[in-house]
């Protein structure tokens, strides 16, 4: 899609240095990280009790422009460290191995790498893994791809990674706190990675700081399965009412030529992810059609909703919604660390609201 012209109005000092100084900011305001120097990396700042503890390091990244991923989940039970790229685009080989150098060294339980389904991403971060293996470091790499846009008889490079990613996050990162072995994250989190699906709608376009918007909606469309870097979807249409978007969305989700499939008592949990421009109200009525939908239409059990901003687009207006299947396992891993705010529904009609360490019942 050609790019509009005209540089959109953002709060940034030198688009140039950006990513920078939001990494720097990031580390500033959050005492548990530390920046690697030289690099668009960040470490949690007791890296050094991880590998003390013989504990596997978990390590994402990718480009800039997704905030809070990934630097946002690194900390106890999530992420050991976290690459950057400039917006948009793959962190180079380079940081990726100082990196896993820095989590990786002296580590006998060795590092997992949660990689996004983009070529870039692959290709540098699977240059990265095979030099540290080379230099002696234990290290796997798995590759997250559950994006239902297209149909499994298209012919592409491959579902892409989204913001189910974040959920195979929390999952390896729970699993690397109780004490388990590299080779038992990798299957959990490449099971939970074939067990996801995320489709998605924009109402509006993202734009690199600096440049204009990546492509053109017009005032009174919307575009279904878009990518988070503004890659083209499966179609536009006239935007609707929340609740004929979610049906829609949900319908190309687990439909006959997605990727996954729902039956009446299916247990999941469901992430509903801010691509960046939403309003909060807008993001409680998605939230709130999304669950009606999945326990009324399609009577499945919603064990969990995550709703917020997990994954962006920079400044895109939309949203993202993920399904998960669980089991008691998969909850117990999701559930171990309050990292995020959750919504908890009862299907008894009681909806909960947890906090760290409180759960409130709300009217």
């Amino acid at each position: 899609m050609a790019e509009q012209e005209g540089v959109a109005k953002k709060l940034v000092n030198d688009p140039t240095v950006a990513v920078d100084e939001a990494i720097s900011g990031l580390v500033m305001t959050t005492p548990t990280l530390v920046r690697l120097q030289g690099h668009r990396v960040v470490i949690r700042k007791d890296v050094d009790s991880v590998i003390t503890a013989g504990r596997v390091a978990i390590m994402s990244g990718g480009g800039s422009g997704h905030e809070p991923a990934m630097g946002g989940y690194v900390g106890r039970g999530m992420l050991t460290a976290a690459v950057a790229g400039a917006v948009f685009t793959s962190p180079p080989p380079a940081s990726i191995l100082a990196a896993i150098r820095e989590i990786g060294f002296g580590n006998k339980a060795g590092v997992l790498l949660i990689v996004m389904n983009y070529t870039g991403d692959r290709l540098n971060f699977g240059l990265a893994q095979e030099r540290a293996r080379l230099e002696g470091i234990k290290v796997q790499m798995v590759v997250v791809g559950e994006d239902c846009a297209l149909p499994v008889t298209e012919k592409t490079a491959g579902r892409r990674g989204l913001c189910g990613t974040i959920l195979v996050h929390k999952i390896s990162g729970a699993m690397a706190d109780q004490g388990c072995s590299l080779e038992e994250i990798a299957a959990a989190a490449e099971a939970a990675a074939r067990d996801m699906g995320t489709m998605s709608v924009s109402l509006s376009a993202c734009s690199v700081p600096g440049k204009g918007p990546s492509f053109v909606l017009q005032e009174d469309e919307m575009e279904l399965g878009l990518g988070i870097h503004g890659e083209a979807g499966i179609r536009r249409d006239k935007v609707q009412p929340a609740d004929q978007v979610i049906a829609t969305m949900v319908e190309h989700l687990v439909g006959s030529q997605s990727y996954i499939s729902l039956k009446a008592g299916d247990r999941v949990v469901l992430v509903v992810n801010n691509l960046g421009g939403t309003s909060c109200l807008e993001m409680s009525i998605v939230a709130r059609a999304t669950i009606q939908y999945l326990v009324q239409v399609k009577l499945v059990r919603v064990e969990r909703c995550y709703v917020g901003s997990y994954m962006t687009s920079l400044e895109m207006a939309g949203v993202s919604i993920t399904v998960l299947h669980v089991d008691d396992e998969r909850l117990q891993h999701l559930g171990l660390t309050d990292f995020v705010v959750v919504i908890l529904l009862d299907l008894t009609g009681t909806c909960m609201y947890r906090l760290p360490n409180r759960c409130t019942q709300l009217d």
